[in-house]
């Protein structure tokens, strides 16, 4: 019934749009005209198509109405209040032309064949990279361009993460913004790739809005990332082919193509990437009990070996001068493996060695995605008045396998029975279903006013089956061990609903928007009894409101509040437990959302676009703040009872943040510019729901430095450096950390088209995990390290030029060859 009612909004939606375009749409009458011409080639007198044409005032240069040449160089402006007018014309590789047009009551004036003539300067500066700078910044969202980011190339999107300023990845790659978790989309939309899926060299830009407005997703406590990935539009056939080394034993290769030729716009990217890393963890933990203390000490080192191919195919169908159809299609495949040998040794209160452990704790994991995505867009007659339409279908399917085993020894070297020894093996898969549909109408209602409305749609179903058996050693049969086994069948369905109103009122600028969301999950541990739980959110609402006024001097002040929301991602509901040496983890099907009121005050100066400085204060209340929470327990594992430390999410009953960040970007000296971020926090977590003495706060902050430098020989100097303080937890903290990249880039060839870039990651090799965690009856030191500090080399050669006219010119060669004569009609004069 509500998908029902959800899709019933659509069509009122689409409907009411077509109304409203029907309403507004200009009527013919005495004191109207209409206007034609046709855009050609200045030295071949061949048809230009696509060039944008728009219709100026002339009074005041103010944009009546535009539209794209035609696949023949046409175009027309119908129904026209009759006036004196301003025609521009501008297409990338042609002198912009600038036509004045006296339109008469009840005429049509034709303006003929408007020659474009090529700019050479302008086509060289096409060429030019590196005139666009790393991180740009406006009021309301901040860019970072991952092309200027050398360090990352060859890497994947958790590097390039970490470049970005406001964002932190940890080293599992959980992802933060100024302290909180942000909703990471792919070209605006979910995806259930991880940031480790998708390659650096395919994405082309990060967007940063740490305080959204109505009109995107609710969800993410501190905003959204949005990774755009690369699609060229350039006329005629151009790509990009790249390969890559480095020292730790990875590779990558690529290729960028894409095809744009008359109406449509073909792309194709393609990435391959191996790597290979060393591991190490140490854990040292302190168990209290009520009549002994006892130690344990665990070193694990091992590999990970990470192998991962990305494809992306798609096409622009451009229907007409204001119709856009757009269909892609995404394949990801892999494998991520991890080898660990376990050492563990058991002491005494006197920290003297009772007995040790070894073994080995392995697992790998396959996956393949696919990802099917159909676009609409269609532009009405008005400049800005748009209805756009998005379909998209995500499948993703997983294999995961993990083998673990343990047996100690006494002091010397003798095998011990009591324990017993451990032996296991896992087996299973996962399939995750995630189909999104989203409608968006703009109506610009004036020169002063904007509406925005939308409609939306998730849906997800995630299935999980794995099976552990371990080794009975008496008998010596291998048992299911229902502790670590699981079959899970999980869905969530979200349905939304938008409308924003934007207005302006001289320099003074406001916005209003609600968003209307309702939620609803199901989970069933089908593995367990009386494991079922099904979770309803009728309809929650999300206000926005922005307030900016702009000032003389180019500098900008915007106040602005929002209504957030974090929804428990699917494996932190899922009830899997996973184990390994003492510790344990799983999901919690008790979680509930959380959310957060948040609130932020901005400001903005440019000074002669050479330096640019933001400042942010924000202040964010979180209720049922979603924490991890750290208990000590007894499970029966493999028919053992064994004491372990066991981690689950939960709901603490507030957290509360304060901060500050301060972004700069000064150009020192022509060729040598620098961007400085400064994030400062205090946070405080009350969990006293959870048990007495659960409460912690601290001071955070983290920055980072990108400095680019422009050196003789065509290269290019890159360092960045970032650090972060302590980060606290309810029940303990984790330490600082810093790192420093080194990036160079070298152009050779006369059209720089051939790139080599070397870079090196982690110079100092300081990339590392520590945390510190208290329980009732356990203190715990726990270091995790991989390497980090590597050297790569990457080669790519950009080919291809611009040519709007590609496919007439061989349809004329082969009309040529067999004595015919191929679309001359074209060329002729209206006059």
């Amino acid at each position: 019934m509500r998908t029902i009612v959800f899709w019933g909004l659509v069509i009122i939606a689409i409907i009411g749009s077509g109304t409203i375009a029907q309403a507004q749409a200009p009527q013919k009458g005495p004191a109207r005209g209409n206007i034609i011409g046709k855009l050609v080639d200045a030295e071949g007198n061949k048809p230009v198509e696509y060039a944008s044409v728009a219709l100026l005032r002339a009074k005041d240069s103010t944009v009546v109405t535009g539209m794209l040449s035609k696949g023949n160089g046409d175009f027309n402006f119908d129904n026209v209040a009759a006036g004196k007018y301003l025609l521009k014309i501008n297409f990338i590789g042609y002198t912009t032309v600038y036509k004045v047009i006296n339109l008469k009551p009840g005429s049509q004036t034709d303006v003929g064949n408007i020659k474009l003539s090529a700019n050479v300067k302008s086509l060289a500066a096409v060429e030019v990279v590196g005139t666009q700078p790393t991180y740009t910044m406006a009021i309301d969202k901040k860019v970072f361009n991952v092309d200027k980011s050398l360090a990352t190339v060859g890497g994947t999107a958790a590097d390039v993460l970490k470049q970005v300023p406001s964002v932190s990845v940890d080293i599992d790659g959980n992802v933060t913004v100024r302290n909180g978790s942000p909703t990471i989309f792919v070209d605006g939309r979910p995806t259930t790739l991880t940031i480790d899926q998708i390659p650096a060299d395919a994405i082309e830009r990060i967007e940063v809005v740490t305080n959204p407005s109505a009109k995107y997703d609710a969800e993410g406590m501190s905003g959204i990332l949005n990774i755009v990935l690369k699609k060229n539009r350039k006329a005629g056939i151009n790509g990009q082919v790249t390969a890559g080394g480095s020292t730790l034993g990875g590779a990558n290769g690529g290729v960028d193509l894409n095809v744009r030729q008359e109406k449509f716009n073909f792309f194709l990217t393609y990435n391959v990437r191996t790597r290979k890393a060393w591991t190490n963890t140490h854990l040292f933990r302190k168990n209290i009990s009520s009549d002994t203390v006892t130690y344990l000490d665990q070193y694990q080192d091992g590999d990970q070996f990470r192998r991962f191919q990305f494809g992306r195919m798609g096409v622009d169908l451009y229907l007409d001068n204001r119709n856009t159809l757009t269909i892609s299609q995404g394949i990801v495949s892999g494998k991520f493996e991890n080898t660990n040998d376990q050492t563990l040794y058991d002491l005494d209160i006197k920290q003297q060695r009772m007995r040790y452990g070894t073994g080995i704790d392995n697992n790998n994991h396959g996956f393949t995605n696919y990802t099917t995505q159909l676009g609409y867009t269609h532009n009405f007659a008005e400049e800005g008045h748009q209805l756009t339409a998005d379909f998209n279908y995500n499948r993703a399917n997983g294999t995961d396998g993990t083998d673990y085993s343990l047996q100690y020894y006494g002091m010397d070297h003798t095998p011990l029975y009591d324990p017993e020894p451990e032996l296991r093996i896992g087996r299973g898969g996962d399939n995750t279903t995630y189909i999104n549909g989203q409608v968006d109408y703009v109506d610009p209602l004036s020169a002063n006013s904007k509406l925005e409305a939308g409609l939306r749609t998730t849906a997800r179903t995630f299935n999980n089956d794995i099976t552990t058996k371990g080794k009975d050693f008496p008998s010596g049969e291998f048992v299911v061990d229902s502790a670590l086994s699981n079959k899970y069948h999980y869905t969530e369905q979200i349905n939304a609903a938008y409308i924003n109103y934007n207005g302006t009122i001289k320099d003074f600028g406001y916005q209003a928007g609600l968003r209307a969301e309702q939620s609803f999950y199901k989970g069933n541990m089908q593995s367990a009894k009386n494991s079922a739980y099904d979770i309803s959110y009728p309809v929650s609402l999300f206000p926005s409101v922005f307030l900016s006024q702009k000032f003389k001097g180019d500098h900008e002040l915007q106040l602005n509040y929002s209504r957030r929301i974090r929804r428990p991602w699917f494996r932190d509901l899922l009830p899997n437990l996973e184990y390994s040496a003492q510790s344990a983890s799983r999901g919690n099907p008790a979680l509930r959302p959380e959310f957060t009121n948040s609130f932020e005050l901005s400001y903005l100066k440019t000074f002669s676009d050479k330096h640019n400085v933001m400042v942010s204060t924000y202040y964010r209340n979180t209720n049922h703040a979603i924490t991890d929470f750290y208990t000590d327990t007894t499970l029966n594992l493999n028919g053992q009872m064994q004491k372990v430390v066991l981690t689950y999410p939960v709901n603490a009953a507030t957290r509360n943040s304060w901060g500050a960040e301060f972004t700069v970007r000064n150009q020192v000296m022509p060729g040598w510019d620098i961007t400085t971020n400064i994030n400062l926090a205090q946070t405080s977590i009350n969990a006293n729901n959870l048990g007495s003495d659960l409460s912690n706060s601290g001071f955070t902050w983290f920055g980072k430095v990108n400095s680019n430098t422009k050196l003789p020989w065509n290269l290019l100097l890159q360092v960045t450096g970032n650090y972060e303080s302590k980060r606290i937890l309810p029940q303990g903290e984790r330490a600082a950390e810093y790192q420093v990249d080194m990036a160079l880039r070298r152009e050779f060839l006369k059209k720089k088209n051939l790139v080599v870039t070397m870079s090196v990651n982690d110079i100092f090799n300081t990339d590392r995990d520590l945390g510190f965690t208290t329980t009732e009856f356990a203190e715990q030191e726990k270091y995790r390290k991989r390497a980090s500090r590597e050297f790569r080399i990457n080669i790519a050669w950009r080919f291809g030029k611009m040519d709007t006219n590609l496919f007439k010119r061989k349809k004329e060669q082969r009309g040529d060859n067999n004595g015919g004569d191929q679309g001359g009609g074209e060329e002729g004069d209206r006059s």
